[in-house]
């Protein structure tokens, strides 16, 4: 079952809330994209890059999402930096 484009923003805004009370000010997540297949999740903050923080928060924010929906996941795609402490990720919509 794939969630509703409604269901899906709600889940991902409150996953960006999730993930900015845990982690914030070591990394902050921003909304840049939903739709039914794609998210697009930009990161900013004082993350390590060399000790594989910039990983470990990719993982980190597509497990948070999980809490607030059971039966679809996200999946890393691709990362990209747009400054040198910002950096924008890609996941794909996969229903579980």
């Amino acid at each position: 079952m794939t969630p509703s484009q409604g269901e899906l923003e709600a889940a991902v805004k409150k996953t960006v809330l999730l993930f900015n009370r845990l982690r914030s000010p070591q990394a902050v997540t921003r909304l840049v994209h939903v739709s039914p297949e794609l998210v697009i999740i930009a990161f900013s903050g004082s993350f390590c890059y060399d000790c594989g923080d910039v990983q470990k928060f990719v993982v980190d924010f597509a497990k948070d999402f999980k809490v607030f929906i059971d039966y679809a996941e996200l999946t890393e795609g691709k990362i990209r930096e747009t400054t040198p402490r910002t950096f924008e990720v890609s996941y794909l919509v996969k229903p579980r």
